[in-house]
């Protein structure tokens, strides 16, 4: 696989010496594969794989995936001595051809686009559903202005778990104003994006965008997990979401 900077040199060198990657965080995940450091023969298995990418598989959560061989999703190719890892099918993809997109009418771009690896590592994490990061971060990490890293020149945005998109793979990506610790102001200002849930008690579970959002797919506007309107509220499209925590707003 391609690596980005000076990584690859330092990768190998890792890898051939035992100790673990110092930058795996900058693995070029929608690399089509590339001319591969060490010789492998064309039914290489995956016992063959590990002996150099020990730490790809290793997290509290683990791609099933995994358990199926490295090849299910790469392909190694010889041709005149040089040896050439590719993946099985184009990146934006491969994912679907086991994780069928759902079919409700919202799609979350990323999704949509096929760009999982945006948001999930294809190999394994220490978060749940193999997310780089919390899932709070996740959704923070693209929709705070302020946690991104742009670079004009290249048109290209970093993520904080060192994913890079290009200013076409944000085209219509919502920023949310919030507060300078982004804890709050959306969806009005004031309103809590994470922290306790006072409206529902101190037994309730700690205000996430998932608790509001869905994360791939919705059958209403903005990805929101409901939206009918409450009886008596045929103006407010999301007053059936808002009456979840906010029941004494309508006695």
């Amino acid at each position: 696989m391609r690596y980005r900077g000076g990584c690859s040199f330092i990768l190998l060198v890792a890898a051939l010496v035992g100790l673990p990657s110092p930058c795996p965080a900058q693995m070029d995940v929608w690399s089509k594969g590339g001319v591969h450091p060490v010789t492998l023969k064309a039914d290489a298995d995956t016992a063959t794989c590990t002996q150099c990418h020990s730490d790809i598989g290793k997290g509290k959560y683990v791609h099933t995936a995994m358990t199926m061989g490295c090849t299910t999703c790469h392909q190694v190719q010889n041709e005149k001595g040089v040896t050439h890892v590719n993946l099985v099918a184009p990146v934006n993809q491969l994912c679907i051809t086991c994780h069928a997109l759902a079919d409700d009418k919202v799609l979350h771009g990323p999704y949509k686009a096929g760009d999982c690896v945006v948001c999930h590592s294809p190999h394994a994490s220490n978060f749940p559903q193999q997310t780089w990061a919390a899932h709070q971060d996740i959704c923070l990490g693209c929709h705070a202005r302020a946690r991104l890293k742009v670079n004009n020149r290249k048109k290209t945005v970093t993520v904080p778990w060192g994913v890079t998109l290009t200013f076409a793979q944000m085209q219509g990506w919502m920023y949310l104003n919030l507060n300078q610790t982004l804890t709050a102001n959306h969806p009005v200002e004031g309103h809590p994006v994470s922290g306790p849930n006072t409206a529902m008690g101190p037994q309730a579970a700690p205000i996430t965008c998932m608790s509001c959002h869905k994360a791939h797919a919705s059958n209403f506007a903005y990805m929101l997990i409901k939206t009918p309107p409450a009886p008596g509220q045929s103006l407010c499209k999301t007053c059936g979401l808002c009456l979840e925590c906010h029941k004494s707003m309508f006695p």
